[in-house]
């Protein structure tokens, strides 16, 4: 029913573009009000509705459109999103191509970064192979060379929540989950300084960024980001 009530209620205020209160308890008016209520309640906490004011309901400013995202993309993003979306796999893209758009836009020869189901890792992998160049995934790395290192167009990496992604883009919370990943384990060509840069310039939500941790094998190493004394981390700094 949370994915139905979801649906539904995004559609809505996407046509309309706002929503109080109590059209939201008409447009369900099937339903108990207190289920409307505790559903209503969870879609805020997950962060796939917003308040803009009290009573009033509108979807995330911070959540581009999928046409929208494609005016943000380089031009190696957007050529693999369209053989990927052809091609019938589950995926998404995720590090800077789900974070740009957003606070910044970020242009360079990066490698993109594919999520997909665990089963289809190799699959997707040999498909983008077959339409570009090299793309990794994560058992590779220990048998690339330094030239081979600089070709890698892709990274392919697994993942277990697809309620992680809109429209076959990362919310900001899976992207920056997965660029930290890349930079810190998979020698993606970001200085990992940049990152503490990146993370300042995100809203974070709680509850997708806890399960972004989870789904990249990340939660006791991130977590802390959510609740991180900002004097504690800088003060830490100057001893490590």
């Amino acid at each position: 029913m949370a994915g139905d009530f979801r649906k539904i209620l995004c559609s809505e205020l996407e046509k309309r573009g706002s929503m109080t209160t109590v059209e939201i308890y008409d447009l369900f008016s099937d339903l108990n009000p207190k289920t409307v209520a505790w559903h209503l309640h969870d879609e805020l906490v997950k962060g796939h509705v917003a308040r803009r004011s009290h009573g009033i309901y509108v979807l995330p400013s911070g959540i581009p459109r999928s046409d929208e995202r494609q005016t943000n993309i380089p031009d190696l993003s957007r050529a693999a999103y369209t053989v990927l979306k052809e091609s019938g796999y589950d995926f998404y893209l995720s590090g800077l191509d789900g974070l740009n758009g957003l606070s910044f836009k970020v242009d360079g020869n990066y490698p993109v970064i594919v999520c997909t189901k665990p089963a289809d890792v190799k699959d997707v992998q040999l498909l983008l192979m077959r339409h570009f160049d090299l793309a990794a995934t994560e058992d590779d790395f220990c048998n690339f060379d330094e030239v081979a290192m600089r070709r890698i167009q892709f990274l392919v990496l697994s993942s277990d929540d697809f309620s992680l992604q809109r429209e076959d883009f990362a919310f900001a919370e899976k992207a920056f989950v997965d660029l930290y990943y890349a930079v810190t384990r998979l020698e993606y060509p970001l200085s990992v300084s940049e990152l503490p840069h990146v993370l300042s310039l995100l809203s974070l939500n709680a509850y997708r960024f806890r399960r972004a941790t989870k789904d990249r094998g990340l939660s006791d190493e991130l977590n802390f980001l959510l609740s991180y004394n900002r004097e504690f981390v800088k003060g830490l700094g100057t001893y490590i």
